[in-house]
């Protein structure tokens, strides 16, 4: 065994009994990997380095003695002795693999845990001698480190400007690649868990908060699911966010579990299949990392030797080209099958997912294609949902669209930090992200195959939790209907209130949603026709082959930081959109509005004085 390799095996070992979250930070003077070689004196003197921070959290410096390689710790002296340094490892870890050994030489490492990580390499501690058996070989890193906020044009590209008054393209949705017809329709746990204090202002969530949740929370509110005005709306999913799973267990075949203290799966499937609702749970890829020296059912396969080395969370990375992977994931969906489990989100899938500094794989897809031939071979009828803010370029969007049910298409809507919902400049980001994805989409030119999810809806709580005004729920709602979206009720359903009610309940809101799910709407933009961002703005769902269309006209208001369209137009503003702009010029239509049952019959354009954030949903008709 070589030194090199002597060395990496401890490292190896403590991340799976320990994994955290960090960010890690190259810098410095750039290389091509794989055109230099790391000298092994150098990097046994960084294996050094990290055994003496390792073993005394108060050491602050450490270097090789030749003015090579430089290292620093800050540990968090303030803490618990067992926790001060507890990130060296893993830190320096990410440091040696992501970044000196990578293409960089320096890198920092950081987190919310008041730690922080250094080291620079040398000139000296590189070489470009082929001849040189005393080194390490560098290579291009192996796991992707994207900043949360990063715009990353590559993936989100902004879609072909359509001309003015060019001819409107109906954009239409066929089954899923699960054969499903319709996005979702339910209730999920994550918008009270990410309330600051949810056990403040959720009775039901009293004692809880964050990933610790109860099944009696669970019930209380899908209980109201089970009302006949939500079921008769198709709301029917009951779904489960992290915290569910167990997070110090794994069963014998090192799969995922229930946490026994606070969840019976089986039993709440039970519960809710009597009433005619569905079950959804949340993971993400990757195997829990304790079940390392767990055999995959079905074969003699070890997890741990089916692994990639991303250790670098709660889960481990699979290392997709083995025998055994899908074994595993045919093993998780069965027995999760078993239980009643009748959707999966599967989260911080990449490209895309800004990784909050995490190291995710750069391409997570295969953990996709595996979950999707595990539900094929579980023949249960289980949807895919698949998350977060991912890759929507010419590339990603016909892969995403032939393996899953709905995709997300922004970040998470939670109002993080307060005690409410959401906020309106969130929202506004949202609807953005909409625009792009259904542009991109267009430019496809074939039936869409999966549905958008621009995460909860935030619709049925009064102002005082969903932090929205009454005007903006409106909206919100009709942006959601109008993109055929998974409407997923976030939120406390003890707390509906009447407008609540209507806006997800009523006949007009279900007429519009059955509608989108096969016609979602695409910007028109007011006196062009164009796709552009707009602050006045129109979209139109159909026309269908009977003659039917939505048209959404709303004023977003002065845009608040990540509306796309830069404008501050302030109090009422008059917007006119006519059938021209629509692409449906020629015939007169009948123009309803859903919500307040106003008609008119339109043969040029159509006017409304609008408020900030106010929008109307007309239904319209063709009279000849």
């Amino acid at each position: 065994m070589s030194p090199s390799a002597a060395v990496l095996i401890p490292l190896a070992a403590a991340v799976l009994l320990r994994p955290v979250v960090g960010q890690t930070q190259c810098g410095g003077n750039l290389y091509t990997p794989g055109t230099l070689n790391f000298t092994l004196e150098c990097y046994n003197a960084f294996q050094d380095c990290v055994a003496q921070f390792e073993a005394n959290a108060s050491q602050v410096d450490c270097n090789d003695g030749k003015g090579n390689l430089f290292m620093q710790q800050q540990a968090n002296l303030g803490a618990s002795p067992g926790s001060q340094n507890n990130d060296a490892i893993i830190a320096f870890q990410d440091i040696r693999d992501l970044c000196l050994l990578s293409g960089s030489t320096t890198a920092t490492w950081g987190y919310s845990d008041n730690q922080w990580y250094w080291a620079a390499a040398e000139d000296a501690c590189y070489t470009n001698d082929p001849t040189r058996t005393d080194v390490v070989k560098t290579h291009p890193a192996p796991f992707c480190i994207q900043n949360r906020d990063s715009s990353l044009p590559e993936c989100y590209p902004q879609p072909d400007a359509t001309p003015p008054g060019g001819p409107l393209k109906v954009i239409k949705t066929a089954k899923t690649r699960n054969g499903f017809k319709s996005s979702a329709r339910g209730w999920n746990t994550y918008g009270v868990q990410a309330l600051v204090n949810g056990s403040q202002v959720v009775p039901s969530f009293a004692g809880q908060s964050g990933l610790f949740y109860t099944q009696k929370f669970v019930e209380t509110q899908c209980g109201v699911l089970a009302r006949p005005e939500f079921k008769k709306a198709g709301y029917d999913l009951c779904s489960l966010d992290s915290g569910w799973q167990a997070t110090t267990a794994v069963d014998q075949h090192g799969r995922i579990i229930y946490n026994t203290t606070r969840f019976n799966l089986p039993e709440l499937a039970s519960w809710l299949h009597k009433r005619d609702l569905k079950l959804g749970v949340y993971i993400t890829p990757g195997v829990p990392c304790l079940a390392h020296n767990q055999t995959i059912l079905g074969t003699n396969i070890k997890i741990k030797d089916v692994l990639n080395g991303n250790n670098d969370q709660i889960n481990c990375d699979f290392d997709f080209r083995k025998d055994g992977v899908q074994q595993w994931h045919d093993s998780v969906v069965a027995q999760w099958a078993s239980w009643g489990v009748d959707m999966l989100k599967l989260d911080f899938l990449t490209p895309g997912s800004p990784s909050n500094g995490a190291n995710l794989a750069c391409d997570s897809s295969d953990a996709v294609r595996a979950y999707q031939k595990a539900i094929k071979k579980s023949g249960r009828k289980i949807r895919l949902d698949i998350s977060w803010k991912l890759c929507r370029n010419e590339t990603w969007l016909p892969i995403w669209s032939d393996l899953a049910e709905s995709m997300r298409t922004d970040q998470d809507l939670d109002n993080y930090g307060t005690n409410t919902l959401m906020a309106w400049q969130v929202g506004q980001r949202a609807i953005e992200n909409y625009r792009q994805y259904i542009g991109l989409q267009a430019q496809r030119n074939v039936p869409l195959t999966i549905y958008p999810d621009m995460d909860a809806l935030f619709t049925v709580n009064p102002e005082h939790l969903a932090g929205v005004n009454d005007t903006i729920r409106y909206t919100v709602q009709n942006h959601w209907l109008g993109a055929g979206a998974n409407l997923i009720i976030g939120g406390d359903m003890e707390q509906v209130d009447a407008l609540g009610l209507k806006l997800t309940t009523s006949k007009q809101s279900i007429d519009a949603a059955d509608f989108f799910a096969k016609y979602p709407m695409q910007p028109r933009n007011p006196g062009t026709g164009s796709n552009a961002a707009k602050q006045l703005q129109a979209w139109i769902g159909g026309p269908s082959d009977d003659h039917e269309a939505y048209v959404l006209i709303v004023n977003y208001g002065p845009d608040l930081g990540n509306g796309g369209f830069s404008t501050k137009l302030y109090g009422k503003q008059k917007v006119t959109v006519s059938l021209k702009d629509l692409g449906i010029s020629g015939s007169a239509w009948t123009f309803t509005d859903i919500w307040s049952g106003k008609s008119s019959r339109v043969t040029g354009s159509y006017s409304a004085w609008l408020t900030e954030g106010e929008s109307q949903l007309l239904r319209l008709k063709r009279t000849h």
